[in-house]
């Protein structure tokens, strides 16, 4: 049996993200983990303004979430909402979801992911983060990133996500008032 897990305030696993993610992610579980519990991970992520996530969907794995930071758009399950600091979130198997920090600051969440994957993916696209070392991002996705995440917890989407939730880079933030008005309702 497993005791308790303690990790300190940036004491995880940290990796910086490619575009269009940039930002980085600190792995808080992972059954990989010495003494960790088996069948979830955990970590933060943390998005730079213009940061996203693309939307994708797991084909096994539900995914929970709980904002800590900042504000963002997401599209779940095919809706633009605005999620803010303090909301939670659960997404099973099969349901699309994806975040774009279209903020001035920081968006930051805790993801849990049953059973565990997601931690294997960050490393694997990811580069280490050392501290006192420079931030390399924005740096662009590894071309075998489709690979890894078949390998890992993602399903291939039909239809494919569309512009601005697919892998390209938000370069112009105007591109992204068309979400909020939607956001609005």
């Amino acid at each position: 049996m497993a005791g308790m897990i303690v990790v300190p305030p940036g004491e995880g696993e940290q990796h910086w993200q490619p575009q269009p993610a940039n930002g980085w992610i600190e792995v808080l579980t992972a059954p990989r983990l010495a003494g960790a519990p088996a069948g979830f991970s955990a970590g933060l992520q943390e998005l730079p303004p213009l940061g996203k996530i693309r939307e994708h969907a797991h084909p096994a794995q539900t995914e929970i979430f709980w904002i800590v930071a900042g504000e963002c758009l997401a599209r779940l399950d095919g809706q633009v909402r605005r999620i803010t600091a303090g909301t939670y979130m659960v997404a099973p198997p099969h349901v699309r979801h994806g975040f774009i920090n279209d903020g001035a600051h920081p968006f930051r969440m805790l993801w849990m992911l049953i059973p565990a994957g997601l931690e294997e993916f960050f490393v694997a696209i990811g580069k280490p983060k050392v501290a006192g070392a420079p931030d390399p991002t924005p740096y662009p996705r590894p071309s075998e990133t489709g690979a890894i995440e078949l390998a890992t917890v993602f399903e291939t989407l039909d239809p494919p996500p569309e512009a601005p939730w697919d892998t390209a880079p938000i370069t112009d933030p105007a591109v992204l008032e068309p979400l909020r008005r939607a956001a609005r309702g």
